[in-house]
């Protein structure tokens, strides 16, 4: 009497099975984790860097800010200046006459040009400066 479960009822030789071996599973799942692993480091570099990016936008408009603050002041003087914005950005102004490196000759003038720093701090190390210079009439 033949089993039904016999290897002619299966259409497949005897002792042939269906499905993956534990060696290629295991071999796919190695495959799938180094992917994923690639992929949330991407993600994450990503991440960090639209962050920093958004910071440093952020301190370009600020230090633009304080630099145009600066710059409408009608009577500028040499010296420097500093203070918070908020809980993440701090900054510093530094204001001086300037004098061109190759200018030979001092020549008078009522138009004295002054140099104008603004830096911006963040996040301890990160900072951004700005730097104008602007001619002051001081007749």
């Amino acid at each position: 009497m033949a089993s039904p479960f016999n290897a002619r009822s299966c259409g497949q030789g005897a002792g042939r099975q269906h499905g993956f071996t534990l060696l290629e599973v295991l071999v796919a799942f190695v495959i799938l984790a180094l992917s994923l692993g690639v992929i949330l480091q991407i993600f994450s570099l990503t991440m960090r860097t639209t962050g920093s990016a958004s910071a440093q936008q952020q301190a370009l408009l600020l230090a633009e800010s304080r630099l145009a603050e600066l710059s409408t002041l009608n009577e500028l003087r040499s010296g420097r200046d500093q203070g918070p914005i908020d809980e993440r950005f701090d900054w510093s102004s530094r204001v001086e006459r300037f004098a061109f490196p190759d200018q030979e000759l001092a020549v008078e003038s009522f138009w004295v040009p002054y140099k104008i720093d603004v830096t911006v701090h963040w996040d301890g190390n990160q900072e951004l400066t700005l730097t104008t210079l602007r001619l002051v009439n001081e007749q």
